[in-house]
């Protein structure tokens, strides 16, 4: 590997650790909002993920990389989340629990197309589906830590809750010790870095699913 290469590669690995240690510490402050607070950072997300989404379509009009039939496949599943996210402030608890449930849905099948046909074949996998992937994972485990505080609330279960911040805090210290302890490793291979991460965002994401 030459060094303008190499120079590029690290360049690469930096910007993905950076986005990955910002969405740690957003997981942390969102871990200790209050019941109300949550749910008005609920709504600032629904806003920021629907703005995402039109990002993408347009994106999307333009790559070259994935077909136009896989691409209106995307945009459909895209704009079916959009619909979700665009819901006004529910006014219940069960209608929130509902905006939750369906965002998390939305965004798994999202994820799920995007891997069966790009992501699980390395020859297949594109810098934009990729990205993708990467910030699906970010917005689901977000608002899977959402469906766990209002779980949580609506029991009642301050020590149960307490006892769970605790747990998913050292959770998230430890990812962040991780990804610099494999930031050297991964300037040389980048997509087992990044499969790694996702597997590890995928760990965090099964321990803030509400029970």
């Amino acid at each position: 590997m030459n060094d303008k290469k190499k120079e590029n590669l690290k360049g690469k690995v930096q910007e993905k650790l950076n986005n990955w240690k910002a969405s740690a510490e957003h997981l942390n402050v969102q871990l200790h909002l209050g019941a109300e607070e949550a749910k008005d950072e609920f709504e600032k997300q629904k806003n920021k993920l629907g703005d995402w989404i039109e990002i993408q379509n347009k994106k999307l009009d333009s790559t070259k990389d994935i077909s136009h039939e896989k691409a209106v496949q995307i945009k459909a599943a895209l704009e079916e989340l959009q619909v979700q996210a665009a819901l006004g402030k529910a006014e219940t608890e069960d209608a929130l629990k509902e905006q939750q449930k369906k965002l998390s849905n939305g965004i798994h099948n999202l994820k799920v197309l995007i891997n069966k046909n790009y992501n699980r074949v390395k020859e297949n996998k594109t810098e934009f589906t990729e990205e993708i992937s990467e910030t699906l994972d970010d917005y689901h485990t977000r608002f899977d830590l959402f469906r766990l505080q209002t779980h949580l609330a609506k029991m009642d279960a301050n020590e149960s809750w307490n006892k769970k911040k605790k747990e998913l805090s050292a959770k998230l210290h430890d990812l962040n010790v991780n990804l610099e302890r494999k930031k050297e490793k991964a300037t040389e291979k980048l997509d087992d870095f990044s499969d790694e991460m996702s597997e590890a965002w995928s760990h965090i994401r099964k321990a803030f699913k509400s029970k």
